[in-house]
C-alpha cells in the first residue's frame, strides 16, 4: 500500500464500509468519521480508528485529519445522500455540496498527501461525455437534482487540482446497485413498489453497476490513480423492461405493463399527475423516476486501465443477491493491487509525451476558461493599473479646481454683498444729518421717568438758584443701591457749531440706556441757550445735571418718583442750611424766623 494510514467518510454506507474491508485486509491503518452519538458498533469491531464528527462543520474534521505524516496520509471521500426524486432536497445539497466542500478545504489545510473523491457518471454533461472529448461538469446541463449536487462539488474539486495542484482523483460510478443498502434506498423502494403495488411500469432505461465493483475501484483510484483524473465507472446498461423483466425472473412474479406512451409525454404531465393526485394513488412517473432521468446515458467506462482483471458484475447477479439474500452483510471483493499498479504503469508508459500535456482535458471548460481570462487580465493588469491611476489624478484635479472655483466665487459675492449694505447705509442716512440711536427704553429711561418731565424751564431755574448755594448737596455712593448700574454722566463742552455733528456720529456707535437721557437734555439746553456768553451757567447746569441723575439712579427703577416730589425733596435739602442761605421761593415758618422763647 502506498499510505501509512487511510482517513474514510460515509463509512456506514454499504460503499464505505466496503472500502474500510478492503483496507484492513490488507494490512493498513484505517480511520472512519462517523456522527456524533451514532451506532458504529460494526465499525469498531472491523477494528477501525473510529472519529466523531459531523461534515457540515469544518472544526469538528479537525481531529478526523489530525494525523502524524499527512503527506503520507490518503482521504476517501464517500458520504454522499442519494435520492432520484425532481423534488428539491435541502439536505442532499447540504450534504452532497457544502459537506463536500468542506472536506476538500480542510484536507488541503492538513496537507493530506492523497484526495480521492466519490461522484457520480450522471454529473458529467451528457454532450461531452458520451462524444468522448475532454470531461466537463456543468450542473445545469444535467437531470435530476442529485446529478446537479454531484456536478457542483466535481467542479469545485477540479478548481482546486488545477489552480492550487491538491492530489486528487475522482471516481464517476453509474447508479449504484447491490447488497447491504438500508430499505430507504431508492433502489430497494423501487423494487418493492414493483413487487407489491404492481403498478406499471415506464419507458427508459439505465446503466448499473455493483456495489462491490464501486469500492474496488475506489481503492484502485486510491493507489495507482493519476493526480486530476476523472475515472468513468460503467455498469451494465438496461431498459426499464428489461430491468423488471429479470426481477420477475428473479423472484417468480407476473410482469407488469408498461404505462402508454402518450401518458408519458410531457405535455400530459399535468394531467397525469392530476390524475393521480385526485385519486390518492401512486404516480409510476415518481416511483419510476430514475429510468426516465438520463435515460439514453450509457458511458464507457476509462476504471480498465486499473483494475485490469476484474469484471463489472452483471446486473442479474445482482439482483440475486439483493431479492434472495437480504441484509447489510455483504463481502467484498478481493483486489489484486499488485496487477492494477502493473496495469497503471503500462498505461503511463504507452502514453505518447503529448498525452502529459493533454492531462488538462479533464478539468471542466469552466475552469479552463477562468484560467485562460485570469492569465489575460494578469497580462493587461499593470497597464489597466496605469490607466486608472492617471485617470483618478485627473478626476482628484478636476474636483480640485472645482472647490477652488467656488470659493473664489463665495468671497467675491460676501464682498459685493458688503459694498451693497454699506452703500445702502450711505443713502438711507446723510452725514450731518445723524442722530444718535435712540436705546431700548429702560425703567430708568421711561418717557413718565423724572428727567422726561422736567421742562427746560424748570432746570435753568433750579441752574440760577444753584449759582446761589456755596455748596453742593454731597451724595454718598453709599446710599445707592447695588443692583443699579454706577453712572457716569459726560461732561458737557462748549458748542461749536462744525465739532457737533461729529461727536453726534461719535455717540451713535453704542449708547447707553442710562446717558440717554443726559442727550437729550443737552440736546434742548444747545437749543436755548446757544449763545457762548452764558459758558458759567452750562457749567453750572452740568454740575446740576450730574446730581440730578445720581438721584434718579439711587430711585426705584418700577416707581419713578414724579416731578413734584423731587421738588420736595430739594427743599428737605435745603432745609438744613442756614435761613439766609435758602431760596427765595422757600418757606420758612414763623417758630423757625423768630425762634421759641427758651433762652
Amino acid at each position: 500500500m502506498n499510505y501509512e494510514k487511510y482517513l474514510v467518510t460515509g463509512a456506514k454506507d454499504p460503499v464505505g464500509r466496503l472500502v474500510v474491508q478492503m483496507l484492513l485486509a490488507e494490512g493498513c491503518q484505517v480511520r472512519v468519521l462517523v456522527p456524533p452519538e451514532s451506532d458504529y458498533s460494526l465499525l469498531k469491531g472491523m477494528g477501525a480508528e473510529i472519529s466523531e464528527g459531523d461534515i457540515l462543520d469544518k472544526d469538528s474534521l479537525k481531529d478526523f485529519l489530525a494525523v502524524d505524516n499527512p503527506r503520507h496520509s490518503a482521504v476517501i471521500h464517500t458520504e454522499e445522500i442519494l435520492s432520484i426524486s425532481n423534488n428539491k432536497n435541502m439536505d442532499m445539497r447540504r450534504t452532497n455540496v457544502a459537506g463536500a466542500q468542506n472536506i476538500i478545504d480542510m484536507s488541503m489545510r492538513a496537507k493530506i498527501g492523497r484526495f480521492v473523491y466519490l461522484g457520480s457518471a450522471y454529473s458529467l454533461d451528457p454532450d461531452s461525455a458520451l462524444s468522448g472529448s475532454s470531461i466537463k461538469f456543468d450542473r445545469t446541463k444535467v437531470d435530476g437534482d442529485y446529478a446537479a449536487t454531484k456536478a457542483e462539488a466535481s467542479a469545485y474539486l477540479m478548481e482546486k487540482i488545477q489552480f492550487n495542484k491538491f492530489n486528487a482523483s475522482l471516481l464517476l460510478p453509474t447508479f449504484i446497485i447491490g447488497p447491504g443498502f438500508s430499505e430507504d434506498y431508492d433502489m430497494n423502494k423501487i423494487l418493492k413498489k414493483y413487487l407489491e403495488n404492481k403498478i406499471s411500469t415506464v419507458s427508459g432505461g439505465h446503466a448499473f453497476v455493483d456495489v462491490r465493483n464501486v469500492a474496488t475501484a475506489l481503492v484502485a483510484v486510491c493507489e495507482n490513480g493519476e493526480s486530476g483524473g476523472a475515472y468513468i465507472l460503467n455498469g451494465e446498461y438496461k431498459s426499464s423492461q428489461e430491468f423488471f423483466d429479470e426481477v420477475s425472473k428473479t423472484t417468480g412474479s407476473e410482469k407488469v405493463k408498461e404505462m402508454p406512451k402518450w401518458t408519458q409525454s410531457k405535455s400530459m404531465d399535468k394531467v397525469v399527475d392530476t390524475f393521480y393526485r385526485i385519486t390518492k394513488k401512486d404516480n409510476p412517473k415518481e416511483v419510476y423516476a430514475l429510468f426516465m432521468n438520463n435515460p439514453d446515458a450509457n458511458y464507457e467506462s476509462t476504471v480498465d486501465g486499473i483494475l485490469p482483471d476484474s469484471e463489472v458484475r452483471k446486473v442479474h447477479d445482482t439482483l440475486v443477491d439483493v431479492l434472495t439474500r437480504p441484509g447489510n452483510e455483504v463481502r467484498p471483493d478481493r483486489i489484486d493491487l499488485e496487477k492494477s499498479a502493473a496495469a497503471a504503469e503500462a498505461i503511463k508508459a504507452s502514453k505518447p509525451d503529448t498525452e502529459e500535456v493533454k492531462e488538462v482535458s479533464t478539468v471542466s471548460e469552466a475552469v479552463i476558461k477562468r484560467a485562460e481570462e485570469s492569465a489575460a487580465k494578469a497580462e493587461e493588469s499593470g497597464e489597466e493599473a496605469k490607466k486608472r491611476a492617471e485617470a483618478a489624478a485627473a478626476a482628484r484635479a478636476r474636483v480640485q479646481a472645482k472647490i477652488e472655483a467656488a470659493k473664489m466665487k463665495a468671497e467675491q459675492q460676501a464682498e459685493a454683498a458688503r459694498a451693497e449694505n454699506r452703500e445702502r447705509q450711505k443713502a438711507a442716512v446723510p452725514a450731518n444729518d445723524i442722530k444718535p440711536a435712540e436705546p431700548k427704553p429702560t425703567e430708568e429711561t421711561k418717557p413718565d421717568s423724572l428727567m422726561a418731565k422736567l421742562s427746560v424751564a424748570d432746570i435753568l431755574a433750579e441752574a440760577e438758584a444753584k449759582k446761589k448755594a456755596e455748596k453742593e448737596t454731597a451724595v454718598k455712593v453709599e446710599q445707592i443701591p447695588q443692583e443699579s448700574p454706577v453712572i457716569e454722566t459726560p461732561e458737557v463742552e462748549k458748542p461749536a457749531p462744525v465739532e457737533a455733528a461729529q461727536e453726534v456720529e461719535a455717540l451713535t456707535v453704542e449708547p447707553e440706556p442710562v446717558s440717554s437721557p443726559v442727550v437729550k437734555i443737552e440736546e434742548e439746553i444747545k437749543e436755548e441757550i446757544p449763545d457762548e456768553s452764558e459758558i458759567k451757567a452750562e457749567e453750572d447746569f452740568s454740575e446740576f445735571v450730574d446730581e440730578a441723575v445720581l438721584k434718579a439712579a439711587s430711585a426705584e427703577p418700577s416707581e419713578p418718583e414724579p416731578k413734584a416730589e423731587v421738588k420736595e425733596e430739594i427743599k428737605e435739602d435745603n432745609s438744613n442750611k442756614p435761613l439766609w442761605e435758602r431760596l427765595p421761593s422757600a418757606d420758612i415758618s414763623e417758630e423757625e424766623f423768630f425762634g421759641d422763647d427758651s433762652f
